[in-house]
């Protein structure tokens, strides 16, 4: 190869910034907890019903308070009206559901009939389509979700975020895998196309930056199918009871731990940004770095600097 050609491929191309490789570790920690939470969920199939709910009780406190803080910032920020995101959460929402609309097939529902009597092959039939459904709709939710976070991750990798966003890829990687796992369906690809999406993220925001208003846009279209594939998740597990309920043992154990999930995310968004401030989203233009008078003194790319005040 000439010097010439080799020198022009070692070039560093102008405007692109290398992820840091704090951000790095976190993607492959995100990456890992999704892997686990969805073998934990296939490989103890006797404790699926438990898995389930408390995975898709989780899944829930994740959008309520992860996702709907950030696309209420990142709306008022860009001037999104609140029918766009009503919107964009509702078609989300009814995507999923029109899917799994017929997907639970309660015992509890009607009268126990025999092992073979006419209809219970159909509503189990039923259970597996919206199982599946369900999952596939997870798994491109989570793609984006996780694409949104790895770019977030670019600009903000502190120890309390890190560990908040392991904590609910474990949960979301134990949903998808439930789901599959009722559905009948191998977990590999959904599984390697959700951890696909924070190095995409974390790849976008070295490139470059979308433009501020898909930012909200696509976190409601994100949370509206989250919402729904919990709540399918939900009545999933309550249906493979023989009563069609959940217990009190498994209520409470879905409850904790989904309590101290939303939590620990509560302290990230408390504790991810300086003096409590709510983390900047790199994938919008409000988030580059603050240019100063004095280019030399300017931070390296991906390095936010905090203003200082004027004095006369």
């Amino acid at each position: 190869m000439p010097a010439s050609a080799a020198e022009w491929a070692l070039t560093p191309v102008p405007g692109v910034s290398a992820p840091p490789p704090g951000a790095v570790g976190a993607v492959l920690l995100v990456c890992a907890s999704t892997l686990v939470g969805a073998a934990l969920a296939r490989r103890n199939f006797e404790r699926l019903t438990v898995w389930l709910a408390t995975a898709s009780a989780t899944m829930l406190i994740t959008a309520l308070v992860d996702l709907l803080p950030r696309l209420w910032t990142e709306a008022a920020r860009s001037s999104i009206p609140l029918w766009a995101l009503g919107s964009s959460g509702g078609f989300g929402f009814v995507v999923v559901a029109y899917f799994t609309r017929r997907g639970c097939a309660c015992p509890g529902d009607g009268e126990q009939p025999g092992a073979h009597a006419p209809g219970l092959h159909r509503r189990a039939t039923r259970s597996v389509e919206a199982a599946l459904y369900g999952g596939v709709g997870t798994a491109a939710a989570l793609t984006l979700h996780r694409a949104l976070e790895g770019a977030a991750l670019a600009l903000t990798a502190s120890v309390v975020v890190i560990v908040a966003l392991v904590v609910h890829s474990a949960s979301e990687g134990m949903t998808l895998g439930a789901l599959l796992a009722v559905a009948g369906r191998r977990p590999a690809p959904w599984l390697a196309l959700s951890c696909i999406g924070p190095a995409a993220g974390l790849l976008i925001a070295s490139l470059g930056r979308l433009p501020t208003a898909w930012v909200p846009i696509l976190l409601a279209m994100v949370m509206g199918v989250l919402c729904r594939t919990a709540y399918v998740g939900i009545r999933l597990a309550a249906g493979r009871q023989r009563d069609g309920r959940l217990s009190g043992r498994q209520i409470a154990i879905a409850a904790v731990t989904a309590t101290a999930a939303g939590a620990l995310m509560a302290g990230a968004h408390t504790l991810g940004g300086p003096d409590g401030a709510p983390r900047p989203n790199p994938l919008s233009p409000g988030a580059a770095p603050a240019r100063t008078a004095f280019p030399h003194l300017a931070p390296p790319c991906g390095h936010a600097i905090r203003r200082l005040p004027l004095t006369a």
